[in-house]
């Protein structure tokens, strides 16, 4: 079961970490391009704000059912340094992505390129800075 859960969990945190990988370049393509290609961007961004959502739950669901099948008392203390770097890039999705995301979709909506170019920008660095991050908490966890 612990080793069903492992998979389980990496599976997910997998999807949660690469699903955004190809996010900045498409926001790059599609800034300066029609008013439909915008919109277009503008549902694959929902969709994968979506995805991250679902993704990021599934991950902490399921490294909380894994700490709880392994024994809190046993879990290293490496672990709980990864739990507080994915919750730090938890928090600068919720504190920087996030607006920036509202941004780009105001700015694309009302057709301001110069804004929707910054605001991709924007949130190309802080997908950028929270990938950096999930990648300490992996080696945390590896350790």
């Amino acid at each position: 079961m612990i080793l069903a859960l492992r998979i389980l969990h990496v599976a997910i945190a997998a999807a949660w970490f690469g699903h955004k990988l190809l996010i900045p370049a498409d926001i790059r393509e599609s800034v300066h391009a029609t008013r439909e290609d915008g919109e277009v961007l503008l549902a694959r961004l929902k969709r994968a704000e979506r995805f991250g959502i679902l993704t990021g739950l599934g991950t902490l669901l399921s490294g909380a059912a894994l700490i709880w099948a392994v024994g809190v008392s046993t879990v290293s203390l490496w672990i709980w340094v990864g739990v507080g770097l994915v919750g730090l890039a938890i928090g600068m999705g919720i504190t920087v992505a996030r607006p920036a995301s509202k941004r780009l979709h105001e700015a694309v909506r009302s057709e301001d390129r110069v804004e929707a170019t910054v605001a991709g920008r924007q949130l190309g660095r802080a997908l950028g800075l929270e990938s950096l991050i999930w990648v300490g908490a992996l080696i945390t966890m590896m350790v």
